[in-house]
């Protein structure tokens, strides 16, 4: 019993005496280089926000900040990766919205849960443009829908890939406007945008980042965007909203995560260096040029916004039986 105590007590102290060198640890934070983890491949808009945030923390926090781009199995791979990492600050992902909002309802055996993160802060959304081939006969989102009504289901509506989001922002509109379309599921946006640019398909949604310029060359054209307020740089196109189809709204978004566990301390001080950053003329700037809008805010903003659009899409997903195939 002796031995016991004595074991127990000498435990004790270690642990106490480890505090000081913890704490330490925290507030020394960050004293080496940061990995972001990217889940998507280089070159995408994921990656061009992930060197911009990468390349202001550099600035901000005095540390070398290093992209990693772990790509594969719809951003589980870089996600389970970053939940394992060790919970110190130094393993980060920028996440987009579908890694917990719809990943998780069209696959139960995720590698992964939003309970093993800590949200840090949200960074920018993404919005989108319902797009339509430039010969389309109809030249409205009214006649859109009525033509859709006359000829169900003979409307092809190009996606990005089964249960991807852009194809939940397609059976969004079809059910808001009460049409039948048929999905046409591509191996990503990149295929997709050629085959509307080359009138294979009638419609589309597209982020800003693609719709812009195409639509500006007279490749397709614009009925409407998915915000809740039009876009400065598609100021002729109006919102679903005012068109009449308030439930017609969806976005992504991009934002950091920390692996759940993290000191409060570390998270707090990266939330108020992107904060910082996201409200900053430059990037704000930035992200406008490449059809994003900057945002910020604070963790429980952000994991409070993840888990209402999780109960809305894995809604609209078990609605229409959306599955992988």
């Amino acid at each position: 019993m002796r031995i016991r105590i004595k074991t127990l007590a000498l435990a004790a102290l270690a642990t106490l005496g480890a505090l000081p060198t913890l704490v330490l640890a925290q507030d020394n934070w960050p004293n080496k280089p940061i990995s972001l983890i990217v889940p998507y491949p280089p070159g995408g808009t994921s990656d061009v926000v992930g060197r911009q945030i990468a390349q202001r923390l550099r600035e901000e926090l005095g540390q070398v900040v290093i992209v990693e781009n772990r790509a594969g199995a719809a951003t589980a791979i870089g996600a389970a990766y970053v939940a394992r990492a060790p919970k110190d600050g130094y393993t980060l992902l920028l996440s987009a919205g579908t890694t917990f909002t719809v990943n998780p309802h069209l696959n139960d055996k995720l590698p992964y849960r939003l309970e093993d993160f800590e949200p840090v802060a949200l960074v920018c959304t993404v919005p989108f443009a319902f797009v339509v081939k430039k010969d389309f006969p109809a030249k409205t989102l009214k006649e859109y829908a009525d033509y859709a009504r006359a000829n169900p289901n003979k409307i092809n509506n190009a996606t990005n890939g089964q249960g991807s989001m852009v194809h939940l922002l397609g059976e969004m509109i079809a059910t808001g406007l009460n049409v039948k379309m048929t999905q046409i599921h591509y191996k990503g946006a990149a295929p997709a945008m050629a085959d509307i640019m080359g009138g294979v398909v009638d419609s589309n949604v597209e982020a800003l980042t693609n719709a812009v310029p195409n639509v500006n060359a007279g490749q397709y054209r614009a009925l409407a965007v998915l915000s809740a307020e039009r876009q400065a740089l598609m100021p002729g196109v109006p919102t679903f909203r005012e068109l009449g189809y308030p439930d017609i709204q969806g976005e992504t978004w991009y934002g950091v995560f920390a692996p759940a566990g993290t000191p409060k301390p570390v998270v707090d001080k990266l939330n108020g260096a992107l904060r910082k950053i996201t409200s900053s003329p430059e990037f704000v700037e930035s992200m406008r040029k490449i059809g994003n809008e900057a945002k910020s805010g604070t963790p429980a903003e952000l994991l409070s916004s993840t888990q209402e659009q999780s109960k809305v899409w894995g809604g609209l997903i078990k609605r229409l039986n959306i599955t992988l195939q």
